[in-house]
């Protein structure tokens, strides 16, 4: 266009402004052409987008879904002047504003309108973690949380499938799985309930009155507890299955593998007797485990407690004190020299009592006799108060026995010996027995001798075993774990229970049962019974090898003047031994 001179309303701006001055290497006249050209710059080519521009500069919302509305007059976009280009302009060079977004389109998510249904799934997560946050859209936490509890359901699925009986009674005996086991209870616990708090957050409506809000706590509160209290459960079993194991077994000693290359476990059993009616403790229960450590065929050897003249090992203190047995000829009759008066005697001369295996000289001292007599090594001990064996019967929900046609006494025999009324007594018949009738049916010795007695208490020991299993035996476990470490004391090592526990309970237990008791053939003597009064420890002997081996007792028989006992005992040199299976029909 031809210039005129004259200042157009567009250019009056650009007018204002002084000429710059012209750059190196522009050729002269040129700087004429630079007003009108960056005036012809700045003019907008796209009036619909300079518009848009200026309503986000207001304020307004520039969203695509927006509502188109038809231009007016008002337009700015069809403004003129020199006004109307300066709002276009400094609208197109101001940053637009941030645009706000609805929380469902952000998040993924959406919240739910009414309590009811934010409740519903929040049951949902409790009883799958995860699955509320899938119903709420959130995908990714909800098939990660999924993905992990499913793991974990896996695991235990797999190690149920397998696991044998032995390995998973290895595996609860171990003081680390234990303690582990504890750990993760409590974890696992806590992130479920983490889940469940999380999910009713996402899920609930944003405004609720107060009732709602108590409302939606409660029940939040009442599906936690649904997790919290089994899984508390579970982590304090655990912890306190592994504070009676550090309790009662000690660690170290023999190690697993070293002990169970033995052919056999040999445990001595001892029940102690010290209420306020006895002088001191006595060993009134002495019984020998013998555990075959492959076939896990248990013998039970028992011993009565009025065995005399007990013999010592050669070169040891008792028996240089005495060379013929426990025994005082000043008091040929007393009952300081019983067999269970030898416990009591080492702990009032301790120095008579080896050295070892345990603190205690008298579980040293009565271990090393037994073990003498019975030609056994013995392994370990298992001593038990009998006060506590009554605690513990009624901890197990009591036991079912069979009395047998006569009824046994409670009490009705004094400390010295002398017959009183019996405060009542335990009806024939099979009978559920709580703790105290279960430790008068094994003590008892109102018209009972302590041979009845023997067998009363391998009756009340297979009983308990073949009642109690270890589903009772959990049920019962912090009664049970109370009381046995209070009254059981034991020297068997952290790493070899697990073993021996998984080896008797592979099958179950059945015990064979032998008792030197007068009931015990032995040829060797006149009478052809065992004689209690003077033992002889080579029968003894004898008889162990030949019931651990399965054999019959061969023995030599006594000699005797009498011609037709002397042709009868002859024409039978063989005197077969069979382990009872069962307990004699006096229990």
């Amino acid at each position: 266009r031809p210039d005129t001179g004259a200042v157009r309303p567009g250019d009056r701006d650009t007018a204002r402004r002084p000429e710059r001055p012209a750059r190196a290497g522009v050729p002269d006249g040129s700087a004429e052409l630079t007003q009108p050209v960056a005036a012809a710059r700045r003019r907008p080519e796209h009036p619909e987008k300079t518009v848009a521009l200026a309503r986000v500069g207001a304020g307004r919302t520039a969203s695509p879904f927006a509502d188109e509305r038809p231009r007016t007059a008002d337009d700015p976009s069809k403004a003129t002047g020199p006004r109307a280009a300066t709002e276009l302009r400094t609208a197109s060079s101001a940053p637009p504003p941030p645009v706000r977004r609805r929380p469902s389109a952000a998040r993924g998510g959406s919240r739910c309108r009414r309590l009811g249904q934010a409740l519903g799934i929040t049951a949902a997560a409790t009883a799958l973690p995860g699955l509320g946050h899938l119903i709420l859209r959130r995908r990714r936490t909800g098939g990660l949380i999924l993905g992990l509890f499913g793991l974990g359901i896996g695991m235990l699925v797999v190690a149920a499938l397998t696991m044998d009986r032995s390995t998973l009674l290895e595996t609860v005996l171990s003081t680390r799985f234990l303690g582990v086991a504890a750990v993760v209870s409590l974890l696992a616990a806590l992130g479920w309930i983490a889940v469940i708090v999380r999910t009713y957050l996402l899920a609930r409506p944003r405004r609720m009155s107060t009732g709602r809000r108590v409302l939606g706590a409660g029940v939040v509160t009442a599906l936690c507890l649904t997790i919290a209290v089994p899984f508390g459960l579970a982590a304090e079993l655990a912890n306190s299955q592994r504070n009676l194991l550090n309790a009662l077994f000690k660690g170290g000693g023999t190690a697993a593998a070293d002990a169970f290359k033995q052919p056999r476990l040999n445990v001595l059993l001892l029940g102690t007797d010290a209420g306020p009616d006895r002088t001191g403790t006595r060993t009134d229960t002495m019984m020998v485990a013998s555990v075959d450590t492959r076939t896990a065929r248990t013998i039970l050897f028992s011993l009565p407690r009025n065995i005399q003249r007990a013999q010592f090992p050669p070169g040891s203190p008792m028996a240089e004190e005495f060379p013929d047995g426990f025994h005082d000829p000043s008091e040929p009759l007393s009952g300081n020299y019983l067999l269970n008066a030898v416990y009591a005697y080492a702990h009032e001369f301790p120095a008579v009592a080896p050295a070892g295996p345990t603190p205690d000289p008298g579980i040293n001292l009565l271990s090393s006799t037994i073990s003498y007599m019975l030609g056994l090594p013995l392994d370990y001990f298992l001593e038990v108060n009998m006060a506590g064996f009554s605690s513990m019967i009624d901890a197990v929900g009591g036991v079912t026995v069979d009395v047998g046609s006569t009824p046994i006494p409670i009490g009705g025999v004094t400390a010295d010996g002398r017959h009183v009324k019996p405060t009542g007594y335990i009806e024939p018949g099979r009978q559920e027995l709580n703790g105290e009738e279960a430790l008068w049916f094994a003590r008892s010795r109102r018209d009972s001798t302590d041979y009845d007695r023997m067998g009363r208490q391998r009756c009340l020991i297979q009983a308990v075993l073949d009642q109690q299993s270890p589903a009772d035996l959990l049920t019962n476990f912090q009664s049970v774990a109370a009381v046995a470490t209070e009254n059981v004391i034991t020297n068997i090592p952290q790493d070899v229970l697990p073993k021996l526990v998984s080896l008797a309970g592979g099958g179950g237990v059945h015990l064979e049962s032998v008792a030197f008791d007068p009931s015990l053939p032995d040829p060797s003597q006149r009478d052809g019974h065992f004689n209690t009064g003077r033992p002889d420890p080579e029968f003894m002997r004898q008889v162990v090898n030949a019931a651990i081996e399965g054999r019959p007792l061969v023995t030599t028989p006594a000699p005797t003047t009498t011609p037709r006992a002397t042709a009868r005992r002859a024409a039978t040199p063989t005197t077969p031994l069979a382990p009872t299976a069962s307990p004699p029909s006096t229990a």
